[in-house]
């Protein structure tokens, strides 16, 4: 009869295992020999590893393995398809039976007999510190079909990430794991990371096949230092002070911190924002004092609180740079 004949098997699967029937109808009488039929595969397509890699029960035609499980090996096969030309022949076979041919297409389905293995032993990335994002591709190889699960990979850190500061996930198209920092490094606190990853399958391996040391991997991450603002502390810094008072008079001692701690870098001071003008700061302390009189009725002065902000720069290279705000709460003269 009419199909596409196509059949599944498993590569090493046991010899004898069923892959699929072909069946041809005859029109002759039933009850006769002209309606009885033989099958017989006349050729297989590619003939490598074995001309002979499948046989056709000759009544029944059931198409069965007859080689060995190592050979039918979907990794090993020069392609994981082949194809038959079954000929039917009527009068139970004989020669001078009438004869019918079709093709049977027999596809070898991949099972995960090959663990997934890193491409290297050891990996390196480097990475700013504060910075985010992909800083290393980890290659790996296996020789599973890769429209399946048997091949797509599963990466995990199993250890030197306590802080969650990495992530990896798989690329769909390479299949390489995308290792990613999602908490930005402190360069202070740690130069160097060492991560250990293994990779798996989706698919669990076969029973008799395990993953080796070649599915794991160390990755070496050195983090370069990067210069940091100043950071003002507290933030926002807050002050009371009466309206009037003289000019000169101190408002408040800015402190800002250099978190490039190993640098031993100097901070200077600077007016950042003083709509009102009233302010001035003294370069190297960060003492505030007051260049004209506080007014608590100026347009500048919202809810009693007039708002400045002060740079602290170091002297980084580039220097660098941080923002403080300073709320001056105003209240009636004394």
């Amino acid at each position: 009869r009419d199909a596409p004949y196509i059949g599944h098997v498993l590569e090493g699967s046991p010899t004898g295992t069923t892959v699929m029937r072909m069946t041809a109808f005859d029109a002759d009488d039933p009850t006769t020999d002209n309606a009885v039929l033989r099958y017989n595969i006349l050729k297989q397509t590619p003939d490598k590893p074995s001309p002979n890699m499948f046989y056709i029960d000759p009544e029944k035609g059931d198409i069965v393995t007859v080689v060995s499980p190592a050979m039918l090996d979907r990794e090993t096969l020069s392609t994981p398809q082949y194809e038959l030309v079954v000929e039917a022949k009527d009068m139970s076979g004989s020669d001078v039976g009438l004869t019918g041919t079709a093709t049977a297409t027999i596809v070898i389905e991949d099972k995960n007999d090959y663990p997934p293995e890193f491409t290297k032993k050891e990996f390196q990335a480097t990475v700013n510190e504060g910075a985010t994002g992909v800083i290393v591709n980890l290659t790996v190889e296996d020789k599973d079909d890769p429209a399946t699960g048997a091949w797509r990979a599963v990466y995990t850190i199993i250890n030197g990430n306590p802080g969650q500061s990495f992530e990896i996930q798989t690329n769909p198209q390479s299949n390489e794991g995308m290792l990613s920092v999602v908490k930005p490094l402190d360069y202070e606190i740690s130069a160097f990371h060492t991560l250990l990853i293994k990779v798996e399958n989706e698919d669990p391996l076969i029973p008799d096949v395990a993953y080796g040391p070649s599915s794991t991997t160390t990755v070496q991450i050195t983090v370069r230092d990067v210069n940091e603002g100043p950071v003002f502390f507290p933030q926002p810094m807050t002050v009371t002070k009466r309206e009037n008072i003289p000019i000169g008079s101190e408002v408040f001692t800015v402190n800002a911190a250099d978190p490039d701690t190993l640098q031993h870098q100097m901070i200077r001071f600077s007016v950042y924002k003083d709509p009102a003008g009233w302010l001035s700061i003294n370069p190297a302390n960060g003492t505030i004092h007051t260049t004209d009189i506080l007014d608590r009725e100026s347009p500048f002065v919202h809810n009693n609180t007039y708002v400045a902000q002060f740079l602290a720069i170091d002297n980084g290279n580039p220097p660098a740079t941080g923002t403080g705000t300073l709320h001056i709460t105003q209240i009636g003269r004394a």
